[in-house]
């Protein structure tokens, strides 16, 4: 990547990008052999070539460890071309793909990514995590070779791989007493930002009851199963050994078990139970402490005839 190569004000029409895109992929000799594939980088301002430079440094240290787990050993990895853009531009491209709250995009075929850079602050995600998040759907694209992936798989492999989850969030989550069913995941997520956000959190989730279930390769695997099989289920009950509507079935009880009860303290009438059952423990055992220390008192009064002592 080197500055000479920085665009004008104004950045090529995104046809022209997918027209350079299929011929890099065509002209260049192939990158994946142990190696992960080449990120070609693109910027339009200063501020945006040294948000590219970081995830060029991202990518040198990261992308040979996430291209061995995502992709199968046979695919032979193609070029991506990562746009760095200003706000104007990533909305003239891709606002009409993606909803208004995003800051990043992947093209289907996995040779083109973009990210809107100057709005990563406002939206609390740093260029490494947005970056790794849409290295990964490209990874997934490649790797599955046009076949479908469930979102779920996607978005969910993409959070974990991207480092984009924290405790507070599961908490959240489940706090907002609504985990979405998973075999409703499949494609587009909501459109609106509360409901994608906990569409998001459900797929980090079931990819990672996943890869506790079968192993840390177990997305690697269902990519290679997929692309050889031609079919996500096929390939879903061949990897794990049971069929993908078994998995949600049992996601979904998981979750009421282990969350159910947080769940229920979310709502108001499980809350007003709680707090009744509280004053009620609490007014009981203040009574008892009461009785017994009277029975206490009265065990210490004198005998009757015996002088007080004063």
């Amino acid at each position: 990547m080197t500055r000479d190569r920085l665009l004008p004000r104004k950045i090529m029409p995104l046809g022209m990008w997918l027209l350079i895109t299929v011929c890099l992929c065509l002209g260049e000799v192939p990158t994946w052999a142990g190696q992960p594939p080449v990120v070609r980088f693109e910027a339009e301002s200063q501020a945006g070539w040294a948000v590219a430079e970081q995830c060029q440094a991202v990518w040198q240290a990261e992308g040979a460890g996430l291209a061995q787990r995502l992709l199968p050993a046979s695919v032979v990895a193609d070029t991506v071309v990562c746009l760095v853009l200003e706000t104007a531009s990533f909305q003239q491209h891709f606002g009409t793909r993606i909803p208004d709250w995003g800051v990043g995009v992947a093209v289907g075929t996995g040779r083109l990514v973009a990210l809107d850079h100057t709005r990563l602050p406002a939206v609390g995600r740093g260029a490494r995590e947005v970056f790794l998040h849409e290295m990964v759907h490209a990874l997934l694209f490649q790797g599955a070779d046009g076949q479908w992936l469930p979102t779920w798989l996607h978005e969910g492999a993409a959070m974990h791989y991207g480092g984009e989850w924290r405790f507070v969030d599961t908490v959240s989550l489940v706090m907002d007493g609504q985990v979405p069913d998973l075999s409703r995941l499949q494609s587009a997520f909501p459109g609106s930002a509360d409901r994608a956000d906990r569409a998001y959190r459900t797929s980090l989730l079931a990819v990672e009851r996943l890869m506790k279930q079968h192993g840390s390769a177990v997305v690697g695997e269902l990519v290679e199963a997929t692309s050889r099989t031609g079919s996500f289920p096929l390939a879903f009950a061949e990897v794990t050994g049971e069929t993908d509507g078994k998995f949600y079935a049992d996601f979904a009880a998981a979750m009421r078990l282990r969350y159910g009860w947080l769940v229920m303290l979310t709502r108001w009438p499980g809350l007003f139970v709680l707090l009744a059952l509280v004053l009620l423990i609490g007014g009981g055992r203040k009574m008892l402490l009461s009785r017994r220390r009277l029975a206490e008192m009265e065990d210490e009064e004198p005998a009757s005839g015996e002088p007080r002592q004063n």
